[in-house]
């Protein structure tokens, strides 16, 4: 019986071809707009996640004074000089929950090879700055306090030498030779701070030969568990403050530090429901006109089906199914559309591969949800026909 009832839907379908792409249409767009949207949040994040390292939900970043996050960008207001060696150790020895500490410095100086001259950021840090912030060393090794030697971004090794891996190689920061000592695999930016044209060194030293002055730009903190963050901020903020006498320092977690896309995924996701809203909405109106509309056009069918021996539940049951199906197929298009979509932007964008499994399940429910209900007034429309009655009407017409 129910293939009679989708072969009736298909011909009557068939005939009605305009009225049937709208109301798909608006289903399909639905569901292409939450899984192309979620997918796209989702690959987003895995990036990000990827970017951070291994612990970047675990890192706690302290600067001095007030560090500014402006959408995705993030900024430094004033240029002040307030931490010190002496506060990482006295975070690493007074507070619970620290696993790891690392020391910044960084500052631009003029960089010279044979190949190439120009400014380039100079960071300094400690040996633990490396495996804390989950970088890859393509080749070369780490370095120890007080050697000359600098570990180099991907980026400048293309900028400044002709080979991929120049160990023992010369690099002259502010005229004061560093050997080359190891090149890091490719890392992408993280907020503002592009470390693939980076070039690294030993923080005694760059306080000693480069910058001459014991401040530190930043401290990085790993905690034990990325759910002790916040008690650990707190912490770390009533420690210094009490050390300093004053607030000048900015305490926050990596991620916020690094402006990283959370924000774009939060927007992503907003767009994502006032879209599908707005289109699952034109989708039930166009599902509910084309079944009301077939009640009318169908009225004789209807009436002879009953007289015949159908009963109400029949026609209901009818209903229903088309008004299933019509959704179920603008399900199935838009999800299959936003997928093809989907691949070609994480291919394009070098994203990692990630499909929104738990979008498509609830996406396809809620297009079954819509159809159910789409087919609520029709099929109660059609069982409320009396079928004698449209029959003498329809003799006597």
């Amino acid at each position: 019986m129910k293939w009679l009832y989708i072969e009736e839907l298909y011909a009557y379908l068939a005939r009605n071809k305009k009225r049937t792409a709208i109301a798909i249409a608006g289903i399909a767009l639905g569901v292409l707009t939450l899984v192309l949207m979620s997918g796209i949040s989702g690959a987003m994040r895995q990036k990000t996640l990827q970017e951070l390292g291994t612990f970047g939900s675990r890192i706690i970043v302290i600067t001095p004074g007030n560090l500014i996050v402006f959408g995705h960008k993030s900024a430094m207001l004033g240029n002040v000089q307030t931490l010190t060696t002496s506060d990482a150790v006295a975070i690493r020895d007074k507070i619970d929950g620290v696993e790891g500490i690392a020391l910044m410095k960084n500052a631009t100086l003029p960089v010279s090879t044979k190949k190439r001259v120009e400014p380039r950021e100079i960071m300094g840090v400690d040996s633990a700055f490396f495996s804390l912030l989950d970088f890859t060393f393509l080749c070369g090794r780490t370095f120890t306090d007080f050697q000359k030697v600098a570990v180099i971004g991907s980026q400048t090794t293309k900028d400044f030498f002709d080979i991929s891996c120049p160990l023992g190689q010369h690099i002259f920061i502010a005229n004061i030779p560093f050997s080359i000592r190891g090149v890091l695999a490719a890392r992408g930016n993280i907020g503002m701070e592009d470390y693939d044209s980076t070039i690294f060194v030993p923080i005694t030293v760059m306080q000693r030969l480069l910058t001459k002055s014991n401040w530190l730009d930043a401290i990085f903190v790993l905690s034990k568990s990325s759910d002790q963050n916040r008690f650990l901020i707190k912490q770390i903020s009533d420690l210094l403050q009490k050390r300093h006498g004053k607030k000048d320092f900015s305490v926050m977690e990596y991620e916020v530090a690094s402006a990283t896309s959370s924000k774009m995924e939060h927007l992503f996701s907003v767009l994502s429901i006032i879209v599908a809203t707005i289109a699952y909405s034109v989708g039930i109106l166009g599902i509910i006109a084309i079944m009301a509309l077939s009640v009318y056009e169908r009225v004789i069918e209807i009436a002879i089906k009953r007289v015949v021996g159908a009963r109400k539940t029949d026609i209901f049951g009818q209903f229903l199914l088309e008004s299933t199906i019509l959704s179920m197929a603008g399900a199935v298009l838009g999800a299959g559309v936003a997928l093809i979509l989907l691949f070609l932007i994480e291919y394009i964008a070098h994203w990692p591969w990630f499909i929104p499994i738990q979008t498509l399940i609830i996406a396809t429910m809620l297009s079954m949800i819509i159809g159910i209900i789409a087919s609520l007034y029709p099929a109660f429309k059609a069982i409320s026909l009396e079928p004698l009655k449209i029959l003498k009407l329809y003799e006597e017409g």
